[in-house]
């Protein structure tokens, strides 16, 4: 079962990560709780009462070290797995420069066409180039599983991939002031070929797309 709709095989993965640390979470949590009312009925007063020294087990002790062990590092390595995915950039991917400002998101292209809406081509990996312009925001796609703080001294690199057609929310999940919970937009997925119509046009008008059986403008 999905912990929330997503997006591309990214939030996927880093749902799969989630499920795995929870899922480790509990049955550790069940041994423990076990072995606790274990040992109230198993050593009480009337049962013992008097207390005696139980010597120590090196197997036993090698064995609650080892497999703690083993269990933090697989979630490590499942988390760095999907970590890599937004942080390694690919050669075809399309830069997009991201601003956060008190309390609007703003996107640049290459081409120096700018909007207040992200449009990105289905398919094509997203280079986020995230800065901010005053305080500290930060940049979330919920159904992607991907933030990014966008700080005022450097940019931040994010890398998406959108893989489904369809409109997504993009907040600030960073505290900026005041109007902080309006500050939001949206991420649009266009077909690849409306999307270059789109960029390579002079127009400041929005792209429209026919998702489906209807036509949806954004």
């Amino acid at each position: 079962m999905r912990l929330l709709p997503y997006a591309l095989n990214h939030a996927q993965a880093v749902d799969d990560v989630m499920r795995f640390i929870v899922i480790c979470s509990l049955i550790l949590f069940t041994i423990v709780i076990a072995a606790m009312v274990f040992f109230v009925f198993k050593y009480n007063h009337k049962r013992n009462p008097r207390a005696t020294s139980i010597p120590g087990n090196v197997p036993l002790e090698i064995f609650w070290t080892v497999i703690p062990t083993v269990l933090v590092l697989a979630m490590f390595y499942a988390g760095w797995e999907a970590y890599l995915q937004i942080r390694t950039v690919p050669k075809n991917a399309m830069p997009v420069k991201v601003f956060a400002r008190q309390w609007s998101f703003s996107f640049e292209y290459m081409n120096g066409k700018r909007c207040d809406t992200l449009y990105v081509p289905k398919g094509r990996p997203i280079d986020c180039l995230i800065k901010s312009l005053d305080v500290i925001h930060s940049f979330y796609l919920p159904a992607f599983r991907e933030k990014q703080d966008a700080l005022p001294d450097r940019v931040r690199h994010m890398v998406v991939y959108p893989e489904h057609l369809g409109v997504f929310d993009v907040v600030c999940t960073q505290y900026c002031g005041l109007d902080h919970a309006l500050m939001k937009t949206k991420m649009i997925v266009l077909p690849d070929t409306t999307f270059d119509r789109w960029i390579n046009s002079s127009s400041t008008a929005e792209p429209k797309v026919a998702l489906g059986d209807s036509t949806t403008y954004f």
